[in-house]
């Protein structure tokens, strides 16, 4: 499975200078900082009755680990890619977009099983021993002799946010400990680990589905092949002995029917290079072509080759602009304010803001900078910009584009969710789709469902689809950076 972790430099220099003993104290620590970071950056999927059940199956595997290290915990994330990740101290999360693809409370315990292994055997924090740190964004100058330091961190830290969270993959060694162990964990829960091996390909075909990529083996990629994978479980199960118990549930695709599916509109929505919130009422388009980064608490926007970059947060003091912008102007050494070019009231399509912009040469090119606040309902919005001077106009009119949604947007933002629906005799997953309004996309119903395009399917046979349904708009507060 893939991991997510938040490295912080204290705690990393701290291992590296320790010796091979580490106190569970460090897990409790990173793991409580890092749910934050996920809470914050992925959001986590409010729905009572879905978390309930997944606490209960997470509960009862963890009731049979001969030697629990943590008080575990299991929470749902609105992602679509499909995944599930453990991080140290006992924080274990599966993906929305994982859903559709399990097809028995066997297969859901064979996947928390696999990330309890990984928490309890303390995975994360012995690979950080190997040098794991995170990758930042770097752009050019990056603000340095523009400001001072504790300022230059601040103006540089949503951007550095969207990369502080990686997706990276455990060892061969940890990945294969964890499908040991937590298979046999799951056997001894009383639920059949055999079915394990056909989640993980559905899993693997959903990846290559969804990046175009088939998975290739290789000696030096340091994540175990699926194949290989499960050709070594084949093999385990010959050792272990299944006592079969009660099910949590009783019908458990339909434990599922209803669930939201994929990333939540409530986090704003990404189409190309627009921007829209329909909880927050605002829309901003970046520059042709950038790669778009939401996150919970910021949007982040930057230029493929990483020479230019924008975010936008909210204001979290309650200041006007005028108020914010000249907060920000105290805190500036007075030896960089020659790099200021603009420090004033700005009108953006009539509305009063306050801009701050600079103007540094550095080796590789002429760095434009700004600062915008800018009023929007009953918020005042925070927009930072980075990039060559060539770049200015294009960060210019991102600034310029931020404005309330129209109704016409507004009504254009669904919400996706999980049904479960009865096949007709002889139907393809085509024939299905558009009989139902599936929006999912027929590879992954495929996929999901155990079937290929051309299969005939079943009269009366459950079928995993994905609706959609208009979005209805929450206020709501963020974190703001």
């Amino acid at each position: 499975m893939k991991k997510i972790l938040l490295i912080s430099v204290a705690a990393f220099c701290l291992l590296i200078g320790s010796a091979k003993g580490q106190s569970i104290d460090l897990d409790k620590q990173m793991g409580a900082e890092n749910s934050k970071a996920v809470e914050t950056q992925m959001g986590i999927y409010d729905d009572e009755e879905m978390t309930a059940y997944f606490n209960k199956v997470g509960q009862k595997l963890v009731s049979h680990l001969e030697n629990p290290l943590f008080k575990y915990q299991f929470k749902i994330v609105p992602d679509m890619s499909p995944n599930a990740f453990a991080l140290p101290g006992g924080y274990i999360y599966i993906t929305t977009g994982i859903l559709p693809l399990l097809k028995s409370e066997d297969e859901l315990a064979g996947i928390i099983g696999h990330e309890i292994i990984h928490s309890n055997n303390r995975h994360s924090i012995k690979q950080m021993k190997k040098s794991i740190v995170p990758h930042i964004l770097e752009i050019p100058g990056n603000l340095v002799g523009v400001i001072s330091k504790p300022v230059g961190d601040l103006v540089n830290a949503p951007i550095k946010v969207s990369n502080s969270l990686l997706l990276s993959s455990y060892s061969r060694k940890f990945e294969t400990e964890a499908d040991d162990y937590g298979v046999r964990l799951a056997a001894k829960a009383g639920y059949d680990p055999t079915t394990l091996p056909d989640v993980l390909k559905r899993m693997n075909e959903a990846i290559e589905v969804l990046t175009g990529n088939k998975e290739e083996k290789s000696y030096f990629s340091d994540h175990p092949y699926t194949p290989n994978r499960i050709e070594n479980l084949n093999k385990q199960f010959k050792e272990i002995t299944i006592v079969p118990s009660k099910n949590i549930s009783p019908n458990f695709l339909y434990e599922f029917d209803g669930v939201m599916f994929g990333d939540s509109p409530s986090k704003g929505v990404v189409r190309d290079n627009e921007f829209l919130h329909p909880d927050l009422n605002f829309y901003i388009q970046f520059p042709e072509k950038w790669t778009v980064d939401n996150q919970s608490d910021a949007v982040n926007a930057y230029q493929p080759d990483g020479k230019a970059a924008a975010s936008l947060t909210i204001e979290s003091e309650g200041l006007t602009p005028k108020e914010a912008g000249e907060k920000f102007l105290e805190k500036i050494d007075s030896k960089f304010k020659s790099n200021i070019t603009y420090a004033k009231e700005y009108v953006v399509n009539g509305k009063k803001g306050f801009l701050i912009s600079f103007v540094e040469e550095s080796k590789h090119a002429k760095m434009y900078a700004y600062i915008l606040w800018l009023p929007q309902g009953n918020k005042v919005f925070k927009l930072l910009g980075v990039a060559p001077i060539e770049y200015q106009s294009d960060l210019e009119e991102s600034a310029a584009s931020l404005r309330v949604l129209t109704k016409k947007e507004k009504s254009s933002i669904k919400e996706n969710y999980i049904s479960v629906v009865k096949a007709k005799k002889g139907e393809t997953i085509k024939q299905l789709s558009k009989r139902t309004g599936n929006k999912l996309l027929l590879e992954l119903t495929a996929v999901a469902n155990d079937h290929t395009l051309s299969d005939k399917l079943k009269g009366g046979e459950l079928i995993k689809i994905v609706l959609d349904k208009p979005y209805v708009a929450k206020s709501r507060s963020i974190l703001i950076l």
